[in-house]
């Protein structure tokens, strides 16, 4: 049976101790970084963890209490965990989280964005600079400009480790851009899975996609996912997102606003529970679990 896939652990979370950096009178860093108990042993199989937390603050010069942007981050540090799932993880998290900071930037600052804490600096420069532009045009403009990026650990099994980002953020415009995204990683390669490694037939696993991708949107089964109907795949042919991970759960595939409809269309989740998928999947992908 499938249920037997992913004998799932329990989890340690270990929270950070806050620590205060200032730079300028109007503008704060903190960064959390945690004491780790020297005492303290990796149990066995088991991925421990700690949550990082990164916020970068501008505030009125004139009103320190008057916020107009700020960036709150967190993320998961792993600690008990071999070198290459770290690696990989790590590369992951800190690619994902400066790239998420650097679409909301000037080019001038995106260059001097090389890690989560600089990019963090980065984003609040750009803000300023931004709304005071933007103020010129709209001096009466109030809104706070932010980004908050919220990381942690979806999932881990004896074979497989999920890290899922909320991420939302506000630079100006009509609207602010929100989403998810998942990352399932082998632990003991640290490879990233891909559609490749979980499934045994992917156009059959897509052709069932397909068919809750409408049951979510409220589509009958005999339309057509086209331009006329308001999506936007290529050569209006349904694809899966690279979006994906394995939870608890099951599996879930998620397409962020504005990948293949409008951004009124809001987000798309789908998501399988692993008894109704276990026809498609690899069995060589979980081995003796299976």
């Amino acid at each position: 049976m499938l249920q037997r896939v992913l004998p799932f652990l329990g989890i340690l979370l270990i929270f950070a101790n806050s620590g205060c950096n200032k730079t300028t009178p109007s503008e704060q860093v903190l960064e959390k970084d945690t004491l780790v108990d020297d005492l303290s042993l990796c149990r066995e199989g088991v991925i421990e963890y700690e949550i990082k937390t990164v916020k970068a603050v501008a505030s009125n010069p004139n009103n320190r209490q008057k916020i107009f942007a700020e960036v709150h981050i967190k993320y998961p540090d792993l600690r008990c965990a071999n070198s290459k799932l770290r690696k990989s993880v790590n590369e992951y998290i800190n690619t994902f989280i400066e790239n998420q900071l650097k679409d909301n930037m000037n080019a001038e600052d995106t260059a001097k964005a090389k890690t989560i804490t600089t990019a963090s600096k980065a984003f609040i420069r750009s803000c300023k600079a931004n709304i005071a532009e933007a103020k010129k045009e709209d001096p009466d403009m109030d809104q706070v400009w932010y980004c908050d990026i919220i990381g942690n650990v979806e999932m881990q099994s004896g074979k497989y480790f999920t890290v899922r980002f909320k991420y939302n953020s506000y630079t100006g415009g009509a609207h602010g851009n929100y989403g998810e995204d998942y990352a399932t990683f082998n632990i003991t390669t640290g490879k990233r899975l891909q559609w490749a490694d979980l499934l045994l037939d992917t156009e059959k696993f897509r052709k069932l996609a397909e068919l809750r991708f409408k049951q979510v949107n409220g589509m009958p089964a005999s339309k057509s996912l086209t331009e006329d109907e308001g999506f936007s795949f290529e050569n209006n042919k349904f694809s899966l997102s690279d979006n994906f991970g394995l939870t608890s759960d099951g599996l879930l595939v998620y397409y962020q606003p504005y990948l293949v409809a409008p951004f009124s269309f809001g987000a798309t989740i789908l998501q399988f529970k692993y008894f109704e998928i276990s026809d498609y999947l690899n069995p060589s992908l979980f081995g003796e679990n299976m």
